[in-house]
């Protein structure tokens, strides 16, 4: 059985480590992450592993777009698993200059989330 994995905010791949790590098999990991130096952290793990699935890397969940990730979801059969946590900087209390919660310029992205949640559930 074919899994495929949508990892929103993937960072340096902490989800994807973990998922190897427990013995959990893909076919396919679509990674979303904005930062290169996080892209290639993941990467050179995904080399140095010897992983044998299909690591989709795409640069940003603003940029992603409803025809993009409908094409995803057509072409992969959905996702059997999405992870996700936007950024929190606007929503910590330890932020004092701009608590600005989920309207701020970095918390904003959980409606990213959610519409990957809502277009993958359809």
């Amino acid at each position: 059985m074919a899994s495929h994995y949508f990892l929103s905010f993937s960072g340096i791949g902490g989800a994807e480590v973990a998922l190897h790590r427990v013995g959990v098999p893909y076919n396919n990991i679509v990674s979303v992450e904005i930062s290169a130096v996080n892209r290639k952290i993941l990467r050179s793990w995904w080399e140095q592993t010897n992983q044998t699935g299909n690591l989709i890397e795409l640069e940003d969940v603003q940029q992603l777009g409803v025809y993009k990730l409908e094409h995803l979801i057509h072409v992969l059969g959905g996702f059997d698993l999405i992870v996700g946590g936007s950024p929190c900087n606007n929503l910590t209390g330890s932020n004092q200059s701009s608590s600005d919660g989920l309207g701020g310029i970095h918390s904003i992205l959980f409606y990213d989330y959610s519409e990957l949640l809502t277009l993958s559930s359809a």
